[in-house]
């Protein structure tokens, strides 16, 4: 949108050709001021010939004549002049540069416009002490300068700030769908690869707090699910910080992996939300995925155990489903045990005999499984996974 900034009438007393006289001078004060500019300030001193040279050019014209129009007319507009103001505010920003050297070539240039202007009002019998009542005006013209090469400098930083974001969030799902050239892409988007990397799932839809990240954090706050990835492991340090960020968004923080296992590190992430969702896990505002390590394992695949425990205990089938229950819980026991009948007895709560007792009718019922080694181990794996999931109905 385009801003004008209107001040009130330059010419004040001065009779109303002095904009006449001054018109000629325009050329002249143009070279004046850009070497005047070159000459006194060294961060402009590269930047006055070339392309950037025509653009300072073209801005120090445009606003000498600016000012003298509105000396001439203090309706005239300056839109023209503000334009060019907020183009050089943005150049600024581009050559990730403040904004001091270019408002002090704006307090040199209008200073040598008033000199000069009391230089012509004296050839043409206008007396200095008129044109010095210009003063307050030049000061108030140099601020609105300053002011619209704010708007534009800022305007700047707000669109490559918006661009870098973008870039990242690209860059974050090409790496998370497993694609090539990290490198190349990661220059692009200011980013340096890790080596390790950890990643921090957030719920669907969560939107962005709208706090800074570090710089070296990459964000994906557009997609439908949004995550972070974070260069090396999440020390205490980092995530403290967040905590902080997320402002209580819930959210997994993933093993650390290599770049190239972000897919897998994002998967399970995202796989620890549904077991707290599933009331597998407790949740809480921010989990880690290394508290689950086991449970995320064991439940990888649920059909699949489900395979492996219906063909692990099809010789309990002919069990009522409360016995069979009932042994199995007796079995996970002694694996995870290997204890007396006395002590396993005790933490189930029931008689030494008692447990004596289903021992000997799984071991009639199973057989060599409980003794092979490959087939005890698939039984207690299914058995803690049981434990973690509940039962799968073998």
């Amino acid at each position: 949108m385009t801003q004008t900034v209107e001040q009130g009438d330059l010419s004040g007393p001065i009779p109303p050709h002095f904009a006449e006289i001054m018109w000629p001078e325009v050329p002249s004060m143009v070279d004046e001021v850009l070497q005047a500019i070159r000459d006194s300030i060294p961060e402009f001193a590269h930047r006055t010939t070339g392309k950037h040279g025509q653009l300072l050019r073209r801005g120090i014209d445009c606003i000498l004549t600016s000012f003298i129009q509105r000396v001439a007319d203090p309706t005239a507009s300056f839109e023209a002049r503000d334009a060019v103001c907020r183009q050089l505010g943005r150049f600024e920003a581009r050559e990730g540069r403040s904004l001091d050297s270019l408002q002090a070539a704006y307090r040199l240039g209008l200073r040598l416009v008033w000199r000069r202007s009391i230089e012509v009002g004296n050839r043409h019998g206008i007396a200095p002490s008129l044109v010095a009542t210009m003063g307050d005006s030049i000061i108030a013209f140099i601020g609105d300068l300053a002011e619209q090469s704010v708007h534009g400098h800022q305007e700047e930083l707000a669109r490559a700030s918006k661009d870098l974001r973008e870039r990242r969030a690209r860059l974050l799902r090409h790496i998370l769908d497993g694609g090539g050239a990290v490198a190349e892409r990661a220059a692009r988007a200011a980013w340096t690869p890790a080596e390790e990397i950890t990643l921090v799932a957030l719920r669907a839809g969560a939107a962005d707090p709208g706090r800074p990240l570090d710089p070296d954090v990459l964000a994906d706050w557009d997609s439908a699910e949004p995550c972070l990835l974070f260069p090396g492991a999440l020390g205490p340090d980092r995530a403290a910080r967040l905590e902080e960020l997320l402002t209580g968004l819930p959210a997994v923080i993933s093993v650390t992996v290599p770049l190239a296992g972000a897919p897998s590190a994002l998967r399970w992430a995202r796989r620890v939300f549904s077991l707290a969702d599933e009331g597998i896990i407790a949740g809480a505002p921010l989990m880690r995925c290394e508290d689950h390590l086991l449970t995320l394992w064991l439940l990888a695949d649920q059909e699949l155990t489900e395979q492996i425990a219906r063909r692990a205990f099809a010789a309990l089938d002919a069990f009522t489903t409360g016995r069979r229950e009932r042994l199995l819980e007796t079995l996970g026991v002694w694996l995870s045990t290997r204890g007396t009948a006395a002590d396993i007895g005790e933490q189930l709560k029931v008689h030494p005999q008692t447990v004596r007792y289903r021992m000997r009718q799984l071991e009639s019922a199973l057989g060599d499984a409980l003794t092979e080694p490959d087939r005890r181990f698939a039984i207690d794996l299914v058995l803690r996974a049981r434990a973690a999931k509940g039962a799968f109905g073998v």
